[in-house]
């Protein structure tokens, strides 16, 4: 299931707005009540990494800091906060920008003189409120599914929803057409679908055509050609399946640890794993993809657990009853852990999270040695490495 950043910011588009100064000094001045103390990160937002531009720390209850940097061309930011990996998406521009708010109420900042930034946040909440209804309607269509409702009911809702899906990836298009920046341009991209992404080539190259010299649209639309061009090729089978996880952490990286508490509420660390091959299975009760494909997760663990392979399930559920139901109902054996903060889950932005089902296979060391393992792919791999 896709995945959109669940934020509720007012307001409407600012493309009346004038531009702004894409290159050039830039100055952050933000003052957020209630932030913890510690470190805060400035980030530029590539497609492989995020990489610090400068750092601040938050000393006292004031809750100012500054950030401050030399911008080459207008792109996507962050301002991350160390305590718990929250942040605040950015389309910077050169000049001096300020930010006010609350730390409990991140998605709420007040951000003046950044005209992109302004313009995400809306972006964010046009698409939130159209997925919250979707994520609604999903679980209306599990709990149908659940209980063996029949096909002639059953399938006729589902393309319905399919179509509405289709409606709110194509809503994001065309925000990305309509926009003067290419930071934002750049992110409502990032919000659809590849297999959406390549059915519109000519919104892509449109795109392109109007930011020409953006590194970030180059980087993303070349990246586009590459899984189109080679679209047949068994390599690009490897690489579609990166895509479709949708993750940042990709093959050869090793996977970032993070700790999060079990259904007992004991703090469980995927480091704690190292020593064998682990399958990191991201889902929630809530998602029917997810639900769908655990009989086959449930085949592969019962046929590798005595190989030195083993299972952490990492849920996006809201509630401990929802997650502790479908792990009994679909028999998933293995070790569960879950903050239950769905989308706001720390391990989202850990890795870069954008849709579920998301997978991926760790080396005895951590490595992430495959990605997007689905159906017989994942049986096709355990059986290759497990040998």
């Amino acid at each position: 299931m896709k995945k959109f950043a669940l934020w509720a910011v007012a307001g409407l588009f600012l493309a009346s707005c004038s531009q702004q100064t894409e290159k050039g000094d830039f100055v952050i001045n933000a003052h957020i009540d209630n932030a913890p103390l510690g470190k805060i990160y400035l980030e530029e937002l590539t497609l492989e990494e995020a990489k610090v531009v400068d750092t601040a720390v938050i000393k006292d209850a004031s809750g100012k800091f500054t950030l401050k940097g030399i911008l080459p061309e207008q792109a996507l930011y962050r301002i991350r906060f160390a305590e718990n990996n929250r942040f605040i998406l950015l389309g910077l521009d050169a000049g001096t920008m300020s930010i006010e708010g609350d730390y409990n109420h991140l998605e709420q900042v007040k951000i003046e003189n950044s005209e992109a930034s302004s313009e995400i946040q809306q972006l964010l909440n046009e698409a939130s409120t159209k997925n919250l209804a979707l994520t609604a309607e999903m679980k209306t269509l599990d709990s149908l599914y659940q209980a063996k409702t029949p096909d002639s009911v059953l399938k006729p809702k589902m393309a319905a929803f399919e179509t509405k899906k289709q409606e709110l990836e194509q809503f994001i298009m065309k925000a990305a057409t309509d926009t003067k920046s290419p930071a934002v341009a750049a992110f409502a991209l990032s919000m659809v679908s590849t297999p959406t992404l390549l059915q519109d080539q000519k919104v892509i190259n449109e795109i392109k055509t109007r930011f020409p010299e953006n590194t970030l649209i180059t980087s993303f639309t070349n990246k586009l050609n590459e899984i189109s061009q080679k679209n047949a090729s068994p390599a690009t089978d490897a690489m579609a399946g990166e895509e479709e996880n949708m993750t940042a952490v990709k093959i050869g990286q090793v996977a970032p640890d993070f700790t999060l508490p079990d259904l007992s509420g004991k703090a469980t660390s995927l480091s704690s794993f190292k020593g064998k091959y682990v399958l990191v299975d991201f889902w929630a009760s809530w998602c029917k993809p997810c639900r769908m494909e655990n009989p086959n997760v449930v085949q592969a663990y019962n046929t590798y657990k005595n190989k030195n392979f083993t299972i952490l399930g990492v849920s996006l559920d809201r509630t401990k009853e929802a997650w502790a139901k479908a792990i009994q109902a679909d028999g998933l054996t293995w070790t569960h852990v879950s903050d239950l903060k769905f989308w706001e889950s720390a391990v989202v932005p850990l890795y870069g999270l954008n849709s579920i089902p998301s997978n991926m296979l760790l080396d005895p060391e951590g490595k992430v040695i495959a990605v997007g393992l689905r159906g017989p792919e994942l049986q096709a791999k355990l059986q290759e490495v497990l040998k």
